[in-house]
């Protein structure tokens, strides 16, 4: 019985420890994924490990009602949107190789490094006091409230700014040039 209560304090103690850096060993791989794989498809369904592992995160802070709107609207919802455009593209049109000069990817590496110094500055300026506060029943009503109310402009926006993306992508899809130019320069009509 001794050993059952020291299991227990243990595991008290350590499990969110241990499943937080089994959902970081998850999503920073599969984002990794995400930026450096060739197949956009798989880069698709690498993103939907992603949002999951998030959604994870979110269960470990014990905001049930956000990790559940982050299955529902990020690894299910725009991931699929993002594959099915994906699917509708012409893949014949593309090309294996790369038109990016060595020089441009070292000013998108500079670009990259100086926008993540500026995130981290900014977020490291600020406080963030921590609560010791339980996840009560009414905080889900106050956030549901919050969304159909102050935030529902911005939801809004984003919803016909996915709309437009999705339309776009197809039309481009869609679309069917004329004459094309191989790679070995003579057009083909």
């Amino acid at each position: 019985m001794e050993q059952f209560e020291l299991l227990t304090n243990w595991a008290q103690a350590n499990v969110e420890s241990f499943m937080l850096y089994l959902l970081a060993a998850i999503a920073i791989p599969c984002a990794f994924s995400v930026l450096f794989d060739r197949a956009i498809i798989r880069s698709g369904f690498f993103l939907i490990g992603v949002f999951g592992a998030i959604s994870g995160l979110f269960l470990i802070l014990q905001a049930q009602f956000l990790a559940l709107a982050q299955i529902m609207i990020y690894a299910v919802g725009i991931t699929l949107v993002v594959v099915i455009a994906l699917m509708l593209t012409n893949a014949r049109l593309e090309k294996e190789f790369s038109s990016i000069e060595p020089t441009e990817r070292i000013g998108g590496l500079l670009v990259a490094a100086l926008f993540f110094l500026t995130i981290y500055l900014a977020l490291r300026s600020e406080s963030w006091p921590v609560s010791s506060l339980q996840m009560r029943a009414d905080n889900v009503l106050q956030i549901g409230v919050a969304l159909l109310t102050n935030y529902a402009l911005p939801f809004e926006f984003a919803s016909v700014l996915l709309l437009a993306a999705l339309m776009g992508a197809i039309l481009l899809a869609k679309s069917d040039p004329k004459e094309t130019e191989n790679v070995t320069g003579s057009l083909v009509e």
